[in-house]
């Protein structure tokens, strides 16, 4: 098994004494395997491990408990641990459990200045995951369950999304997805390990769980290397998607009529003579490299079922992208960025500690002390009460900010650049600045390091650009 951990670092580039990887260490018996491992091999010259775990806060003292213990663990074994609170409200589903985590791992990767990050799934994690997608509903992308190597843009993509994370980092790791969970166990058991045990694994609730305690139990009857067989299934589903995007990658300039910021359009022809699955495909990179949500089987068929009728149709395919097909085209846009699309400033407002004050173009900026009914990119709850009076102001030359995540601070005319905001809104965009001159938000893009509060409930004041149609009373 150390073997194995120490082959797969090498492949992927990771096995040099110098190298950094940051360990997301639960306290369970998979990743306290997988930190023993990773110490063991340093200890003879193998990547320095740093232990990152989350206190989700879910199950009260116990969470507390865990996290004592993986600091405990760490230390023993001269590693530096790092330990984030969350306190997830109750009733927090895993999915959203997860995007917490995920983004906790990459803001500390961001400050740690990591060259990887590893997590502990491992072969029966994988079968789960690809029974649950298959349950689903699932094509290669979902069949081919967890990977090897995940790149920062994708594993690290809501936090990006929400600013706490730079669009650069390292990738993720997952070393033991060929190792099953009871040969994990065993390692523990012959080095003298006790991991911690989380009850809700065995919380039938839970459609993993499910799947856990009753459908591969069921399964292994028929096929007692079921676990085994579903891992091929993902591999063979992994390099299937790969050779669909290698296909649609050579495609893909014979494709676009245009490509330019908000809008792709697509030879209508030679998008109809494509093979339906790389048509499907071809939607889907449009619509991710537009920027909005992944879309839905039933919304990909009726586009197609569009793009295949009459010219001069026309349809919502997400939330921000419409597609229109004519005779000639088939195009994917985003709505215009007009200035009454996004919140603008003339001149410095100073805010009042409760109330709100107008914009100059409809909007509103909204200081309370709740959160809003429906939270967005436009508000914004502080982590502790401000000092001295905020305000807000348009940019000024040479203003620069220290985003969430980043290493140092950055222009702000940069981080405008990045974000591909249009230069006509660059002049009024607002700027939430604090009495010393610190600007702590940049509203709806970016929040500096430190200011927002992790979860809601820790906010001790919200400020939010209220458009005209939804200005609260």
């Amino acid at each position: 098994m150390l073997n194995h951990l120490r082959q797969f670092l090498c492949t992927e580039g990771f096995g040099q004494s110098s190298t950094r990887l940051l360990v997301a260490v639960s306290g369970g018996g998979d990743s306290l395997a997988l930190l023993h491992m990773l110490y063991t091999l340093h200890m003879t010259g193998g990547p320095v491990p740093i232990v990152a775990h989350l206190d989700h806060g879910l199950r009260g003292a116990e969470s507390a408990a865990d996290a004592a213990f993986v600091v405990a663990t760490a230390t023993s074994w001269g590693l530096r641990v790092i330990v984030e609170s969350a306190n997830l409200p109750a009733g927090t589903t895993a999915a959203t459990a997860r995007a917490v985590r995920y983004a906790f791992l990459a803001r500390t990767a961001t400050v740690e200045q990591v060259d990887a990050v590893l997590v502990a799934h491992q072969a029966d994690d994988q079968a789960e995951t690809v029974l649950m997608h298959l349950l689903r509903g699932a094509g290669p992308a979902g069949l081919r369950g967890m990977r090897p190597r995940v790149e920062w843009p994708e594993w690290a993509a809501p936090a990006i999304a929400a600013g706490q994370a730079p669009l650069h980092g390292p990738p993720l790791l997952r070393p033991l997805l060929a190792i099953r969970r009871a040969a994990l166990a065993a390692y523990c058991a012959d080095h003298g390990l006790t991991p911690r045990q989380d009850p809700t694994n065995h919380n039938l609730h839970s459609l993993r769980a499910r799947i856990r305690h009753q459908l591969l139990p069921k399964l292994a009857a028929e096929n007692r290397h079921i676990t085994a067989a579903l891992g091929r299934t993902a591999r063979i589903c992994a390099e299937d998607y790969d050779f669909i995007q290698q296909a649609l990658a050579a495609q893909w300039p014979l494709l676009i009529a245009e490509q330019r910021r908000g809008l792709i359009a697509f030879d209508r022809a030679a998008l109809r003579a494509l093979h339906p699955s790389l048509r499907r495909y071809a939607l889907r990179r449009a619509i991710a490299e537009l920027g909005d949500e992944e879309p839905s089987l039933a919304q990909i068929d009726a586009a197609l079922y569009l793009v295949a009728g009459h010219a001069g149709s026309q349809m919502r395919l997400t939330p921000q992208v419409t597609l229109v097909c004519d005779q000639q085209v088939v195009t994917l846009r985003l709505p215009t960025a007009e200035p009454s699309s996004v919140p603008q400033i003339a001149e410095p407002v100073s805010l009042p500690d409760n109330g709100s004050v107008p914009l100059t173009n409809g909007w509103q900026c909204v200081v309370q002390d709740y959160p809003p009914a429906h939270l967005d990119r436009w508000w914004l709850g502080l982590a502790r009460p401000a000092v001295g009076p905020l305000s807000l102001r348009p940019r000024r030359a040479g203003d620069r900010m220290r985003p969430a995540g980043a290493p140092g601070s950055r222009r702000v005319q940069d981080i405008f650049v990045d974000l591909h905001v249009p230069r006509a809104l660059r002049d009024g965009w607002p700027l939430l600045v604090a009495a010393d001159g610190q600007i702590l938000w940049l509203a709806g893009l970016r929040v500096a390091a430190g200011i927002a509060a992790v979860e809601p409930n820790q906010a001790t004041m919200w400020i939010g650009m209220v458009a005209p149609a939804t200005k609260q009373e």
